[in-house]
């Protein structure tokens, strides 16, 4: 800590780019034709409208990259000259958010640091603000677990450019201010995961470095099992009561039945406008359809003891082997609900254990970032 504030400050540049600028960068080879490390940093400063239906949420960001520069060794003690650089006369990574939507704005700033050696590195600092695609894996809803994720990327090819995390000052989110507390659980740990990516709109088959920062963000369950598990739930145990009626009034039985089963799929509709239009089954399309089977073999035995079992054993039968029948369907019915909750209940436990754990595991290593010295000494600000 004493190191960082023995740093010297001479001037800043944090102009924002004007709509449709383009900054030239000079197309300098990587020093001795090998790739260029650059490290880079995340820090959500603001996460808010996680939208499920169009899979995109709306993000404030730091983002921060440092790279080699040896021909600005020896500058440590000449302000001045780093005051006159012009940046377009050096090498730049050309970093860009892939995941970016239109809404989209940035302001950018760089510098130089010295280590300890007279080493100068390059850093550019970001600071970013829109709307950004996230593909959402929804088979656990609304029990799930979304990465939130911003995936920075290099316009150069891959064989010029390395992207690796920032291991001395770490990635992070500010919690304070996220918008969605009411809807979703965030945690504190930040995932960094490296890749390549090739761009459609390129014609070439150049792949690109790429690194995907990602935060947690878990679903409150709370509005879904109020408002349609236990809707549900209850709509479906209604049709039990289509017993009370005599084996003979098959007409009114199937009434009832098919109106409850009408009102079940109007409520799994309504259900719909949570979801994007997936190919898979959610745990909720899954809940919702089974007590739409249920409810049509519940019909169809209607169907059957009425217009087959009463006339061939006689109505007193039918009346006692309707009861057998109604005590099956109740225990399969309550046993199934007790299987089904204790599954979601060890599967959902699992994994938020998991990223509780990964959360402790994060926050012991900024602690010990933090513990150690300082790698740059002095940096100066163009």
């Amino acid at each position: 800590m004493a190191d960082e504030e023995d740093r010297k400050t001479m001037s800043v540049d944090d102009r924002p780019k004007e709509e449709g600028e383009k900054t030239e960068i000079s197309e300098r080879k990587p020093l001795a034709n090998r790739k260029e490390k650059v490290t880079v940093r995340v820090v959500f400063l603001k996460v808010a409208d996680i939208e499920t239906v169009k899979e995109r949420f709306h993000a404030e960001a730091f983002v921060q990259a440092k790279w080699r520069e040896p021909t600005l060794d020896g500058l440590m003690d000449s302000p001045q000259k780093i005051e006159e650089l012009n940046w377009n006369d050096y090498w730049n990574p050309k970093l860009t958010l892939v995941n970016a939507l239109d809404e989209f704005h940035e302001t950018v700033g760089r510098s130089v640091l010295f280590n300890a050696q007279g080493e100068a590195f390059v850093c550019e600092r970001k600071k970013i603000k829109g709307k950004f695609h996230e593909t959402l894996e929804l088979d656990r809803f609304p029990f799930d677990t979304q990465h939130i994720s911003l995936t920075i990327a290099s316009n150069r090819p891959e064989k010029e450019v390395v992207l690796v995390t920032d291991d001395e000052d770490l990635s992070r989110i500010h919690l304070h201010s996220f918008v969605d507390q009411q809807e979703w659980i965030l945690y504190k740990h930040v995932a960094a995961s490296q890749g390549t990516i090739h761009k459609t709109e390129e014609a070439s088959s150049e792949r690109h470095a790429s690194l995907t920062f990602s935060c947690r963000a878990s679903r409150r369950i709370g509005f879904f099992m109020w408002n349609v598990f236990f809707v549900m739930f209850f709509i479906c145990s209604m049709t039990f009561t289509t017993f009370a009626l005599s084996v003979t009034l098959l007409p009114n039985r199937i009434q009832l039945t098919l109106i409850l089963l009408l009102t079940t799929m109007t409520y799994k509709f309504s259900v719909n406008q949570y979801l994007p239009k997936i190919s898979y089954l959610t745990y909720l399309d899954s809940y919702i359809l089974t007590a739409m089977v249920a409810i049509c073999l519940i019909c169809a035995w209607h169907a059957v003891v009425g217009g087959f079992v009463v006339h061939a054993v006689g109505e007193k039968e039918a009346f006692w082997i309707d009861k057998y029948v109604l005590i099956g369907f109740v225990v399969v019915y309550f046993g199934g609900h007790l299987f089904l909750s204790i599954v979601i209940y060890v599967v959902v436990s699992k994994e938020r254990s998991q990223d509780e754990k990964d959360e402790q595991d994060y926050l012991r290593q900024v602690f010990v970032s933090s513990e150690k010295p300082q790698q740059f000494s002095v940096e100066l600000f163009k």
